[in-house]
């Protein structure tokens, strides 16, 4: 049986045991809208890095085409909606662009929402690798960016005041 595109979102985002932030605070409110949501998780931490102490896995590249791959083969990979956030690692970043184009391919309609999470208050909280990746590879391929300040002055270049 093969799923269609029409309000189903992917998200890529972050999980975290203790508390509510990425998939765990995004899912419930897409679900209320009408949205059926779909979640790979790109981390699964104790808690979210503002914490002094973090435990936990960051996915890689392999790990998120291997949960893709699945996806395709069984014809799930219809979305109306794709949303990214926190992700832990450069190549999990840059395996999601062949997640986007694939997508894509599947659904030329496809809206892809892009939540740059690299920082706040001039700290990354994810590796500074992940700029390069999300300004000149990721974001020019997104329909709606929800940069916060310190990422929108770090993506532009240019100081907001």
């Amino acid at each position: 049986m093969e799923a269609t595109a029409s309000c189903r979102v992917l998200s890529i985002q972050s999980h975290v045991v203790s508390g509510y932030v990425g998939n765990d605070s995004a899912t419930f409110p897409l679900q209320v809208l009408g949205f059926d949501v779909d979640t790979i998780n790109s981390v699964q931490l104790s808690n979210h890095t503002g914490y002094e102490h973090v435990k936990g896995q960051v996915l890689d590249a392999n790990e998120l085409k291997v949960l893709f791959d699945g996806l395709k083969l069984n014809k799930l990979h219809h979305f109306s909606h794709l949303l990214t956030g926190y992700v832990g690692s450069k190549s999990f970043l840059e395996e999601v662009l062949q997640v986007v184009h694939q997508l894509r391919q599947a659904n030329p309609n496809l809206v892809f929402v892009c939540d740059p999470v690299m920082g706040d208050a001039g700290k990354f909280y994810v590796p500074e690798e992940l700029l390069p990746v999300y300004r000149d590879q990721l974001l020019p391929l997104a329909d709606i960016i929800t940069p916060n300040q310190f990422e929108a002055e770090l993506l532009s270049g240019v100081k907001i005041n």
